[in-house]
């Protein structure tokens, strides 16, 4: 008897072992992608950050080990879609979150294509990303939501007459900067200066005396964060005589106020989230969110961590939902769980359509006033007034 009832012990916890619910102690394998060295490392350093604050609070809450795999693409577009070839073909992860910059975030989807691995990005809003109609595509934001919000703010908020545009000419940057020329030209806002420059740009006097001459009220940047110190410290020598100064993403990081310091104040930048603009119902998450980041890493975090850590949190709790409606964790089932998702963050309400897109994004514009990024647009978002007149060389 004594022998019998081993046996049918053992049957059963072999059973239990292998059941649909015994799977989810086994460790989820998270891959990220993302800037860590190059030029856009700082952005990507700020989206890591928040992805493992979400990897911390997602183990904590489910009990459930995640195995996180970081592969840094050095912000080039081949070792971005390597790096992929790696967590998805080598490293076999159950998916992949990161990716900062359209370029990047091009080959690096298509990567994970190839390999049906789900591919959540925060930081790639190039309409043609989506257009491909990728199966496992997603991302936070897109270029609509973040034209609108610096077209709408330098008709409303500024008032301004002529706009001067420079612009990277990789895609996202361009395709931006197109944008909102359309959008400011239909607003009734001349546009006299439309100049592109090219990646690595380091002398921009020429293209600042463009808007000089043609005597713009707004000088717009789309690019990333070495156009932004580069520009500003040119205008700086060159006394740009505008009223503002507008950029696209990445400003307003923390990276961003301590490269520039006191050069970085009264600068216009768009963003998806800072703190105290969550809504009612996504404020205890906000808060929460705060004070992890806080204790983790001895700073506030940027939208661009908020940015990670949501994508972090939305793909984990994809996969651990898939898994338990399967048995196992499973790429259709992660993205069936996507598809599903429709919730108030602190970013606002997040639900995706068929091609990936964020139904529901909204940016916001904000201005660095005294260190702090204060919403100014639109006005249903804003934490305070504008400052304007007013540039980080003075000049007026």
């Amino acid at each position: 008897m004594k022998a019998k009832t081993i046996v049918a012990l053992f049957v059963v916890f072999a059973v239990a072992a292998w059941s649909p619910g015994a799977w989810a102690q086994g460790p989820i394998k998270l891959g990220v992608q993302a800037p860590q060295t190059g030029a856009l490392a700082k952005h990507g350093q700020e989206q890591v950050k928040g992805i493992r604050l979400a990897v911390d609070e997602f183990q904590k809450k489910h009990n459930v080990q995640v195995d996180l795999k970081v592969y840094d693409d050095e912000s080039d577009a081949q070792k971005a879609a390597a790096s992929i070839e790696k967590l998805a073909g080598v490293d076999k992860v159950h998916a992949v979150v990161g990716g900062y910059g359209s370029h990047l975030v091009g080959p690096a989807s298509e990567a994970a294509e190839r390999y049906d691995t789900p591919y959540f990005t925060t930081g790639a809003v190039d309409r043609k990303l989506s257009a491909k109609k990728l199966k496992n595509f997603f991302r936070l934001n897109h270029m609509p939501g973040y034209a609108a919000a610096q077209s709408g703010a330098i008709k409303e908020a500024l008032g301004a007459k002529k706009v001067g545009i420079l612009y990277n000419s990789l895609s996202a940057t361009a395709e931006i900067a197109q944008e909102v020329k359309d959008q400011l030209t239909a607003k009734g806002v001349e546009v006299p200066v439309f100049e592109k420059f090219e990646k690595g740009t380091t002398n921009f006097k020429p293209l600042l005396l463009k808007v000089k001459d043609a005597g713009c009220d707004a000088l717009l940047v789309e690019g990333y964060f070495p156009d932004y110190v580069g520009t500003i410290k040119d205008a700086k020598i060159l006394n740009l005589p505008v009223k503002a100064y507008v950029g696209a993403w990445g400003i307003g990081t923390p990276e961003f106020v301590r490269e520039l310091g006191p050069m970085s104040e009264y600068v216009y930048g768009t963003s998806i989230w800072e703190m105290g603009t969550a809504p009612k119902e996504a404020k205890e998450e906000e808060a929460a969110m705060v004070a992890a980041y806080k204790e983790k890493f001895k700073e506030e975090p940027s939208y661009i961590a908020m940015l990670g850590y949501l994508s972090g949190k939305y793909m984990l709790e994809a996969i651990l939902k898939g898994g338990k409606a399967s048995g196992s964790y499973s790429p259709e089932k992660t993205r069936e769980a996507l598809r599903s998702l429709d919730v108030m963050s602190p970013m606002g309400r997040i639900a995706f359509d068929e091609k990936g897109d964020p139904k529901y994004f909204t940016a916001a514009l904000f201005q660095t006033q005294k260190g702090a990024q204060v919403v100014i647009f639109p006005t249903d978002r804003k934490m305070g007034e504008v400052v304007y007149p007013a540039v980080p060389w003075g000049a007026k």
